[in-house]
């Protein structure tokens, strides 16, 4: 009788493949539901912090915590991590921000195959930074879809989609949060489609792809050129993984001091024909600075060797650069 009860999932063998923090909740709502993970495959631990010390990743902690097995590798499709998994059976890879190319061969040790959970609306945003593009972008609006993984980079067949609004207030870390919590929900869900064969395996469509790489160092420098909504739309992107930032001059210094920008808003107010980068004004909330196009309000900065502040209370402490007129670089 016990063996007649016994729940479908505790015979569902999943192998599953993540690496940062947005891997961790996929895994979690496996392990919750009753599915069979022997094993985690992740990077290797990175340096961090100022001392450089080998970190693991969060998926790794979470892995070792739940008591399952795991594998930190440079390169999961060498022969010894294969050999491994063909020796475990899995019926299906379960890959979420892995962040390595996984070779056929290693994709066949699964009966099913290997699915992937991607963080947006494929075939849009295909490659390494779907959630900050679509922040860079102002969309309205994102999502998850899990498909299969194929030769191709984020190009297999898609299995499941779900949408969200992106709030004005989301940046990366909000906007990434949501949707690995959405990709949890999804992933059950398609799980269970799969079991019982009635999912649909959908071709991308090759004339939507688009791709989104890395942010990279040289875009952290607010151009104060650009549209004020630009601007506030990078500071979205790149908060928290990066800062965007902007220098400014003091008296006294023949080097720019650098100030980070943590959190912004475009304004309502009119840049009244002043430049690029002027300091225009100062309101309770924040420091009002012309942009090419408009105004941005800067909630939340850091000067340099100090902690993140209200920006307001950072230009009140500031009278000789409000003397002086200053306008960001």
């Amino acid at each position: 009788m016990a063996e007649k009860n016994r729940d479908f999932r505790q015979d569902f063998r999943i192998v599953y493949f993540g690496s940062p923090d947005f891997a961790v909740p996929p895994l979690l709502a496996l392990l919750a539901a009753g599915y069979d993970v022997p094993l985690a495959v992740t990077q290797p631990d990175r340096p961090k912090g100022r001392r450089h010390e080998p970190t693991p990743t969060p998926v790794r902690l979470a892995a070792e915590q739940a008591g399952i097995k795991v594998i930190a590798a440079a390169d999961a499709n060498r022969p010894e991590v294969v050999a491994e998994l063909a020796d475990l059976k899995p019926d299906l890879l379960v890959v979420a921000a892995f962040g390595q190319y996984m070779r056929e061969e290693l994709v066949r040790t699964a009966r099913l195959g290997a699915i992937n959970i991607h963080g947006s609306l494929l075939p849009a945003y295909r490659g390494a930074a779907p959630i900050q593009q679509a922040l860079l972008d102002g969309l309205p609006e994102t999502g998850v879809t899990i498909m299969y993984i194929a030769p191709k980079l984020d190009a297999g067949d898609m299995l499941a989609q779900r949408k969200i609004p992106i709030e004005p207030e989301d940046n990366t870390g909000t906007l990434r949060q949501k949707l690995s919590q959405i990709g949890a929900e999804l992933l059950l869900e398609t799980l269970e489609r799969l079991r019982a064969g009635n999912v649909t395996a959908t071709p991308q469509d090759e004339t939507l792809a688009t791709y989104a790489g890395k942010l990279t160092a040289a875009m952290e420098r607010l151009d104060w050129r650009q549209p004020a909504a630009d601007l506030h739309n990078l500071v979205r992107a790149l908060t928290p993984d990066a800062s965007a930032y902007c220098l400014y001059k003091e008296a006294g210094r023949a080097e720019p001091l650098r100030l980070k920008i943590w959190r912004t808003e475009p304004a309502a107010n009119d840049a009244g024909g002043a430049p690029p980068g002027q300091v225009i004004g100062c309101d309770k909330e924040g420091l009002l600075v012309a942009a090419g196009q408009g105004v941005l309000k800067l909630l939340t900065v850091q000067p340099a060797g100090k902690n993140q502040m209200n920006a307001a209370a950072w230009w009140r402490g500031r009278r000789d650069l409000q003397q002086a007129g200053l306008i960001f670089e």
